[in-house]
């Protein structure tokens, strides 16, 4: 069985975005769609336990995963979903889930155990440390743009984002728009040529893809500026701004520090966040 696109709701506008988001990507990419909402076990004599049918914290969370997933059903025939409700810390449960996912999905905003993601325990907890994809849904464009944007470091020595931005691109007969940022201190001379040497480390680590994807169109951005500013203006023209984790230099940054918060602000599209799997064979 393939692995599922799982997204998680909390009876936000935000959650049902990402419901639409992840829907329409489990039907492109042919998966099972997975609706998951968590909430906190009821606590007796410090032991958790799950809540009985007729509470009303339960009944809350049925509730929103019948809401998601009738507009699933009012939007697409084509994915089979099914729903789950969960007990725990929102966090661990999702780091669970993604072990056996294609993705994770969640609104930008939310409510409940969903609150704060961009900026608080759960997008922390998730971006940089789920091995795969999180994608994070700010609301879809209302234009599909046909462009799927890759941030990317030449020295990392892996590129999780370009393996999930060409999927997602051959997915959606989009092209991929990669885009390095880089910049030295004003004055300085020989800014044309590193510029040129820089583009041509870029194209260079491109190659492997290029070769494997032929039928992806590909654009390569190399600005001289900061990150936060070259990933949201290139994000106003695409549909998915795709950033990878534990490198160095533009992609550490992308998802440890101001980088990531910034894009996840300020993006004009949903931004994924791709740390690479741990293979065991």
């Amino acid at each position: 069985m393939s692995e599922p696109i799982i997204v998680g709701v909390d009876g936000s506008r935000a959650a049902l975005a990402a419901v639409l988001w992840a829907l329409d990507d489990a039907a492109r990419r042919a998966r099972d769609l997975r609706i998951v909402h968590v909430v906190a076990p009821s606590v007796h004599g410090g032991q958790p336990y799950e809540r009985a049918l007729d509470d009303a914290v339960r009944e809350e969370g049925e509730r929103m995963l019948a809401e998601a997933a009738a507009l699933a059903a009012e939007s697409r025939k084509d994915v089979r979903v099914s729903t789950e409700l969960l007990y725990g810390n929102t966090t661990e449960i999702l780091r669970a889930q993604a072990v056996d996912a294609a993705a994770v999905v969640v609104g930008s905003r939310g409510v409940d155990g969903f609150a704060g993601l961009l900026l608080g325990s759960v997008g922390l907890g998730l971006a940089g440390h789920v091995a795969g994809p999180v994608v994070v849904v700010h609301g879809a464009p209302a234009i599909v743009q046909g462009e799927i944007v890759a941030g990317v470091d030449p020295g990392d020595a892996v590129h999780p984002a370009l393996d999930y931005a060409f999927e997602e691109a051959r997915a959606r007969g989009a092209r991929v728009r990669v885009v390095h940022a880089w910049d030295v201190p004003a004055g300085r001379s020989g800014t044309e040529t590193i510029a040129q040497a820089t583009q041509e480390r870029v194209r260079t680590v491109l190659t492997p893809w290029t070769k494997r994807q032929p039928g992806v169109a590909v654009t390569v951005s190399v600005v001289r500026g900061k990150p936060v500013a070259a990933l949201c203006e290139a994000s106003a023209r695409a549909d998915l701004v795709v950033v990878g984790s534990r490198g160095r230099g533009v992609i550490r940054s992308a998802v440890l520090g101001s980088v990531s918060h910034g894009v996840l602000h300020y993006a004009a599209c949903p931004v994924a966040v791709v740390r690479p799997r741990v293979r065991t064979d």
